[in-house]
């Protein structure tokens, strides 16, 4: 699995003030909805004000248009514009031409925009329909119906029902800036407030939890160094803790284990001196023996030479043939013991092979045993010495027809592959295998199950495959047919390299 390289701060932090940020605009978002709609209202309610205060003094403007036939209307109308927010006062004809303004230099003007298609009246209905108000740009419009009152027929005698439409603008200048201001200050408290929280969140994170997650890895870099001696400090809070104590409780059993490997190290260690000192002792002493016991057996063989009476000459010939048996064990002891040195060089196994079952076969024909071999087509070299492979061989072929005593139809196979940079030689009986409980001591030096046997041929085997960078196994431990197979490293070009 590959690593991720992402930072706990960009994991964690990054989704947070995505989160808070998102938060935040839509709260914004609603609060300007909500204030921009509070301030249309608001000015939706000046502009009825101000053209319903406008109409309350329609009575005084009739007369005054009455008296001075409208001179004072005008200035009624100036007058009156010069409230907060108010940016005209018209009186229009109902197809949207100026007749009065506040702004007079827009009388005579036409101004249809400004006109709502209102409905005609009902007869005797007093008031004109409510009055419409609706947005233009920055600027609200009011506006209402002027109706030809009795009073106003003196002047107004042809001008029907609806002498004009009276219209009050109302402003949103002032508070569009309102607005935009309050926007520029929510947008930089927005900003101060994200980085408040973004810089608490690492602040908070890093102490709570990134702190003492490296505190963790920095003890778990020291356990990969080797200290088992370290521990990781508590995280404060529940969860970090309970991983800190896991992880120590971790910690103890690998130095418990590492104590119990090192007392097995230093035990390996002292047995392995005591057995070289042993095998020296043994090399010394076999060599000393071996000396004498050669000039031993040849007088033995000279006086049974000279002897005329069969039976002393049958006791000598029995001698001869036990002296030379320990001259035998006497030989593998000091092979075993002072192995020499391999010179390795490339090997083809087929003639090793041959070779081994050719100084064999003798054996197999007196204990009626079959001897076959199984080679691949291809030539298959090692890299090994080939006078302890042809040995490796020799021992383990013996061995399997040791094993095959008294079953009917001995036989014994050999056969050589190639695998996974390896040659694997396999030597296999028909006998019935070895028992579990001798797996264990199979291959320590004077391990044995037969009557004559020295206990020093699997383990001279194990170790002249070990010295070639190779091993030698018992593949199928409590079966019927024992199996035993060495490897040895392959020559570089063979086949299956």
């Amino acid at each position: 699995m590959i690593p991720s390289n992402r930072s706990l701060h960009l994991t964690v932090v990054l989704p947070i003030v995505i989160i808070v940020l998102v938060s935040m605009a839509v709260v914004a978002y609603v609060a300007m909805y909500a204030m921009r709609e509070g301030v249309r209202t608001a000015a939706e309610q000046r502009a009825k004000y101000r053209l319903a205060y406008t109409r309350n003094l329609i009575e005084d403007i009739e007369h005054l248009m009455m008296v001075e036939r409208g001179v004072s209307l005008q200035q009624a109308l100036i007058r009156l514009s010069d409230g907060p927010d108010v940016d005209a006062i018209r009186v229009l004809s109902v197809h949207g031409k100026v007749l009065h303004s506040s702004r007079p230099g827009e009388v005579g003007t036409m101004l249809p925009s400004h006109v709502t298609a209102l409905p005609g009246l009902l007869p005797g209905e007093r008031d004109p329909v409510p009055v419409h108000v609706r947005q233009l740009g920055d600027v609200l419009h009011a506006d209402g119906l002027v109706l030809n009152h009795p009073r106003c027929l003196s002047c107004h005698r042809h001008g029907g029902r609806v002498l004009g439409v009276l219209d009050v603008d109302i402003s949103l200048t002032r508070q569009a800036a309102g607005m935009r201001t309050w926007g520029r200050i929510a947008t930089a408290a927005a900003i101060l407030q994200f980085v408040v929280i973004a810089l608490g969140t690492i602040l908070v994170l890093g102490y709570v939890v990134v702190r003492p997650i490296r505190l963790l890895e920095r003890s778990m870099a020291e356990v990969r160094l080797g200290n088992y001696s370290t521990t990781a400090p508590p995280a404060g809070t529940k969860e970090l803790d309970s991983l800190v104590a896991g992880f120590n409780e971790m910690l103890g059993r690998l130095r418990h284990a590492d104590e119990l490997e090192q007392q097995v190290q230093q035990s390996k260690m002292a047995r392995a001196e005591q057995l070289a000192s042993v095998g020296e002792f043994a090399a010394g002493l076999a060599h000393e023996i071996r000396n004498p016991l050669s000039g031993i057996k040849a007088a033995v063989d000279v006086l049974a030479g000279e002897e005329r009476a069969e039976e002393p000459r049958r006791i000598l010939q029995h001698v001869s043939g036990e002296l030379a048996r320990v001259d035998g064990v006497v030989r593998q002891l000091l092979g075993f013991a002072r192995p020499k040195t391999p010179v390795l060089e490339r090997v083809e196994l087929r003639s090793v092979l041959e070779d081994a079952l050719l100084l064999a076969r003798p054996r197999a024909q007196a204990k009626r045993v079959q001897l076959e071999s199984t080679c691949p087509a291809d030539p298959v070299e090692v890299r090994a010495d080939q006078e302890m492979v042809q040995q490796m061989f020799l021992n383990l072929v013996l061995n399997a027809m040791d094993a095959t005593e008294g079953v009917p139809e001995p036989r014994v196979t050999v056969s050589v592959e190639a695998r996974g940079g390896q040659a694997w030689c396999r030597v296999r009986d028909n006998g019935p295998g070895v028992p579990l409980e001798q797996v264990p001591s199979l291959f320590r030096p004077f391990a044995t199950t037969k009557a004559k046997g020295t206990g020093l041929g699997l383990a001279t085997s194990r170790r002249l495959a070990e010295m070639q960078h190779g091993q030698l196994v018992l593949e199928n431990p409590g079966e019927a047919g024992a199996s035993f197979a060495f490897s040895l490293p392959l020559y570089i070009g063979s086949a299956g390299r």
